[in-house]
């Protein structure tokens, strides 16, 4: 009995040894896994950040390619419509992802409506490269429409296992891997706490707005991009999900894309669909070609907020979406959060894209509370009547050589600030970051503002306190505004 009972024992001990590194292993594989896989704000992150969202919160889903979550302002429709929506989608993502992410979002979503951009239309390459496969599958749980999207992208069976390991996407990326990626919030906390899939593109790039023929006629979509796209048509009616199609603001517009977007317009009437090709409402837009695009196939960040609300124009005439914005629940929290995040991005974006002294101030007026504007009049000669004039509504005199004090504009309130014995105006520790304000300068995290040799005037230095980062910082001198 007792040499049984041994036998079991020294049994149940390898058991335990075997199961002790099986766990260590699947440890350390989920480690380096969650390490090293690529953080794509295209197509990747913004599934997985979709699978946070609280229940029942997305009204308006936006699924397609990059024009989606580039040109749609998940900010816009909330801030303007009370529109609580999410952008998925993946660069170039053809109908086949479309209807898989469409499959796996109403898994735990049940939105009021489904916008789907319909760039696909124009995509005539049956299979995906490794790159474009990994940004339109990869965020997606494993499961059955993981495996079906990558399957409807790849050639063969051997060429699904190979690209479903994605061992390449990883392994290469020994060399860049940074704190970002080990942060739980990739390292951008402000950003990522409230996302839904929308990014401002800050880029400007001058196009001629595009042409076509008046008498264009439909041209049939590739074969694979026309059989998926009635299947999501079709979906979403057997799930009584209403469906939207749109195209979106393209520079690259031309007479064969038109041609395309005609005959999937065809094929919408013919199920009793919305199509909607906004390259049709430019004027209603006021879309400048000049200063509206980032690329010739995307808006920029002016152009996106144009583009949006004549898209929320749209939803709030033709559909009954609720106005959540006098919500009480705490439901939809995040997507006031979302908009504040992208509205002081942009403010910072625009306040630091601003030369002109004039068009400064008044950008500086425009900011809310949320903003700390510290000020050090270094030298008066060269302060403008705009200047004087900003400065003197903040009860800040010029009228006298530099005092050696110092200033700090919080909404209407200025406060004055004399330096102590150790040369310190103000400090501030907010978060990770340390703001000081002292005799030899401005710093932010021990780096100092503003040294610009040979350009004393008065100086700016702008702290953005909701996203805890310095949102411009430069000296005023006459009519421009200098930055390092």
């Amino acid at each position: 009995m007792k040499e049984k009972i041994f036998v079991i024992l020294n049994s149940l001990k390898n058991v335990v040894r075997v199961a002790a590194f099986l766990l260590l292993v699947a440890f350390l594989l989920n480690t380096w896994i969650v390490w090293f896989k690529p953080k794509h704000l295209d197509g990747n992150l913004m599934m997985e950040t979709y699978y946070s969202q609280p229940e029942g919160s997305v009204d308006v889903l936006v699924v397609g390619s990059s024009h989606t979550f580039v040109d749609v302002n998940t900010g816009v429709l909330w801030n303007d419509y009370g529109i609580p929506s999410f952008v998925i989608g993946g660069s170039l993502q053809p109908f086949s992802s479309s209807y898989y992410y469409i499959k796996e979002a109403v898994k735990t979503q049940t939105p009021d409506l489904i916008i789907l951009e319909a760039l696909a239309c124009n995509i005539d390459d049956d299979y995906s490269n490794p790159g474009i496969l990994f940004n339109n599958s990869y965020g997606l749980r494993w499961g059955w429409d993981k495996i079906e999207t990558m399957r409807s992208n790849v050639h063969n069976t051997d060429e699904l296992v190979q690209r479903g390991l994605f061992f390449e996407d990883y392994h290469n990326r020994y060399a860049e891997l940074d704190f970002g990626d080990i942060a739980e919030d990739y390292g951008d906390p402000t950003r990522m706490s409230s996302w839904k899939g929308f990014y401002d593109y800050f880029l400007t790039y001058g196009i001629s707005e595009p042409e076509y023929e008046d008498d264009v006629v439909p041209v049939p979509i590739p074969n694979k991009e026309e059989f998926y796209y009635r299947r999501i048509i079709e979906f979403c009616q057997e799930n009584e999900i209403p469906l939207m199609i749109m195209v979106s603001p393209d520079g690259g517009y031309d007479d064969l894309q038109r041609a395309h977007y005609l005959y999937a317009e065809q094929i919408a009437q013919e199920y009793g669909v919305d199509f909607v090709d906004f390259n049709e409402y430019y004027d209603e837009m006021h879309l400048n070609f000049d200063r509206d695009f980032a690329d010739i196939g995307h808006l920029n960040h002016i152009g996106n907020r144009k583009f949006t609300e004549v898209l929320g124009d749209y939803l709030n005439d033709n559909y009954d979406l609720e106005d959540r914005r006098d919500d009480e629940t705490g439901l939809y929290d995040s997507w006031n959060d979302n908009s504040l995040v992208l509205e002081s991005r942009y403010n910072n974006y625009m306040l630091r894209d601003t030369s002109y002294a004039v068009d400064y101030l008044e950008r500086l007026s425009d900011l809310s509370d949320d903003y700390k504007i510290f000020i050090t009049v270094s030298d008066i000669t060269y302060v403008s009547d705009e200047l004087r004039q900003y400065l003197g509504l903040h009860d800040i005199s010029c009228q006298r050589p530099f005092d050696g004090r110092r200033y700090m504009i919080c909404g209407d309130l200025t406060t004055v600030f004399e330096a102590d014995d150790n040369g310190l105006y103000y400090e501030e520790f907010s978060g990770e970051h340390h703001l000081t304000v002292c005799l030899s300068g401005t710093y932010f995290d021990s780096e100092r503002l503003n040294v610009i040799p040979g350009h004393d005037g008065v100086e700016f230095v702008v702290f953005d306190e909701y996203n805890q980062t310095i949102a411009d910082a430069g000296i005023i001198v006459g009519d421009e505004v200098w930055r390092s």
